[in-house]
């Protein structure tokens, strides 16, 4: 199954090790570092917005990691994660794919009490399914538009 994480840029110090963590559950198919610089807030809030869920998440995200590390860059995975059965997750009330939901929790348990300034999830973001997954995409698309990207692999995966 495809799927984008987001590692923030919380987890810049941590990124390698994150990726053998990730590793564990999903192929990581194509790296890109990013800065957004003035538009990092409006990417952040355009992130969470997807199912509404979560009424003010858009605000709080961005007020906890936009210009509160040393560099706003963050690192977008394209992931190809292995199949698993979907489980219902009550605090989120929807069913999600157990090893998506296991990766995401592996990766916030594990580097919350390494990461400076350690706020509800600021440490990674990854798409549940594959709606979120289009969803995502898109906001990709339209953000990197503007962007200069040489990796032809992943010009391709975000042509939505």
């Amino acid at each position: 199954m495809k799927s984008i994480g987001i590692l923030w840029n919380s987890m810049n110090n941590f990124r390698e090790l994150a990726f053998d963590d990730i590793r564990e559950y999903a192929k990581i198919e194509e790296v890109l570092y990013i800065d957004f610089g003035k538009q990092f807030r409006p990417f952040i809030k355009s992130l969470y917005p997807f199912d509404g869920r979560h009424k003010g998440l858009d605000d709080y995200k961005a007020d906890i990691m936009v210009d509160q590390y040393e560099s706003n860059e963050i690192c977008i995975l394209f992931l190809d994660v292995k199949d698993s059965e979907k489980e219902y997750i009550e605090r989120k009330r929807v069913f999600v794919y157990k090893n998506i939901e296991e990766l995401k929790q592996l990766i916030r348990n594990k580097y919350k009490d390494k990461v400076d300034n350690y706020n509800f999830d600021n440490v990674f973001h990854m798409t549940d399914d594959e709606k979120e997954y289009l969803f995502t995409l898109k906001i990709l698309s339209e953000y990197l538009k503007n962007y200069s990207i040489e990796n032809q692999k992943v010009k391709k995966l975000l042509e939505v």
